[in-house]
C-alpha cells in the first residue's frame, strides 16, 4: 500500500512540476524568447528599412551615396538580426506547444492541424520577407513583416492558452 501511495506522490510531483515549467515557459517576460515582453520589441523591424530615412540624408549639406548605401547596408544587417530572432521565437514556441501537446492529457488533433497550419504559412511568409530583403538593395522598397510578427503572436496565444488548460486541469486536480 505504501508503494502505491509513493507512486501516486511521485507522479503528483512530476505533474507539478511539469506544469509549473510550462507556465513559467509560457509566461515568461525578462528573455527575449518566445514572445518576449511584448512583440513591439519588433516594432523596429518596420522602419529599419525605410527610404524616408535616406531621403532625409540626401537633402542634408555634405551627404554622399556612399552614406545612404552603408546606411541601408547596416540597416539589412540588423533586419536579418530581427528576423532571425523573430524566426527562434516562433520555432521555440512551435516546440513548445507540440510538447504540451504530446502531454496533454487529452487528445487535441485540431490544435496538432492548426500548429502544422501555423508552421507551414510562417514559413512561406518567412521566404517571402527573405526574398524581399534580398532584392532591397536592387531597389525593392517594400518589406513586410507584420504577417510574421502576427503569426509569433498568434502562435504564443495558443501555446498559453495551452498553458492556462494544462494549470486549471492540474490544479482541479
Amino acid at each position: 500500500m505504501t508503494l502505491v501511495w509513493m507512486v501516486l506522490l511521485a507522479a503528483g510531483f512530476f505533474a507539478a512540476a511539469f506544469a509549473g515549467i510550462f507556465w513559467a515557459l509560457a509566461f515568461r517576460r525578462s528573455s527575449p524568447t518566445p514572445g518576449a515582453e511584448s512583440l513591439d520589441s519588433y516594432a523596429p523591424m518596420e522602419r529599419l528599412l525605410d527610404p524616408g530615412d535616406v531621403a532625409f540624408l540626401a537633402a542634408q549639406p555634405g551627404y554622399r551615396p556612399e552614406i545612404g548605401k552603408r546606411l541601408m547596408r547596416e540597416r539589412r544587417k540588423i533586419f536579418k538580426d530581427y528576423l532571425k530572432h523573430l524566426s527562434q521565437d516562433f520555432h521555440q514556441l512551435i516546440a513548445l506547444g507540440k510538447v504540451m501537446l504530446v502531454y496533454s492529457s487529452e487528445d487535441r488533433p485540431e490544435l496538432a492541424r492548426n500548429l502544422l497550419r501555423q508552421q507551414v504559412r510562417f514559413q512561406g511568409t518567412l521566404c517571402a520577407v527573405r526574398l524581399q530583403l534580398a532584392l532591397h538593395p536592387l531597389g525593392w522598397s517594400l518589406v513586410d513583416v507584420r504577417a510574421l510578427v502576427e503569426s509569433v503572436d498568434a502562435m504564443r496565444y495558443q501555446v498559453q492558452e495551452l498553458a492556462l488548460r494544462r494549470a486549471a486541469l492540474t490544479h482541479l486536480g
